[in-house]
């Protein structure tokens, strides 16, 4: 089990976060404040999620531990218009896509092709600067379902990010044997999610 040193809470964010149910959450998970505790094994997932650093958390951890310090770092790393219309986690502090959807289709998936965000790591850095946190702070990152952003979570690695941890289920988690979305994930968990992005939130494509 991974963990690392977190700051100290600040109540005020906690509200501002709105986390629904803090003072259960916060009961239930029996750990110091200040600590951040893996809660998934790296033997139980598949390489599309997994990172050099071996940090990894399920929504509820992840949620429990941004309860507990609010000043950790949320971000999402899914297209905007996804968010738009699939929801997100509460609590974020930004929006950062890995990948963008263009106008062009596929011809073997008949779905839109994504193209890179050039600038995604140079995001990352402007959103750390703006909260006057170092490259060693607390950083949660999640996707739809744990792939996208240990992706992200690997740039952030190599540009020397030493405390990115990756949501190993994401916002909408893995699919079960119909190829619904309905397993495990931060919505299915039960957790505060919604459509409407708080102030700052939302993606500036020219943000860096």
């Amino acid at each position: 089990m991974r963990k690392r040193r977190a700051k100290g809470q600040d109540m005020d964010q906690m509200s501002r976060r709105g986390f629904i149910g803090a003072g259960v959450a916060l009961a239930a998970s029996g750990a110091m404040a200040g600590v951040i505790t893996s809660d998934i094994q790296a033997s139980t997932l598949k390489a599309s999620k997994t990172t050099p650093l071996g940090l990894y958390l399920s929504p509820t951890a992840a949620h429990q531990a941004m309860v507990q310090d609010p000043e950790i770092l949320f971000v999402d790393v899914r297209d905007p218009i996804e968010i738009t219309f699939v929801g997100h986690p509460q609590g974020l502090d930004k929006i950062i896509p890995l990948n963008v959807a263009t106008h062009a289709v596929h011809p073997q998936s008949g779905q839109y092709q994504m193209a890179a965000n050039p600038n995604v790591v140079a995001e990352f850095e402007a959103l750390f600067r703006s909260k006057g946190k170092s490259q060693s702070a607390p950083l949660f990152v999640t996707c739809r379902s744990g792939s996208r952003s240990a992706t992200a979570a690997r740039l952030l690695i190599k540009a020397g990010f030493t405390n990115v941890w990756n949501l190993t289920e994401g916002f909408e988690g893995d699919k079960n044997g119909n190829g619904a979305r309905a397993v495990n994930g931060w919505r299915n968990r039960g957790l505060p999610w919604g459509y409407k992005l708080a102030e700052g939130v939302a993606w500036n494509r020219h943000s860096a």
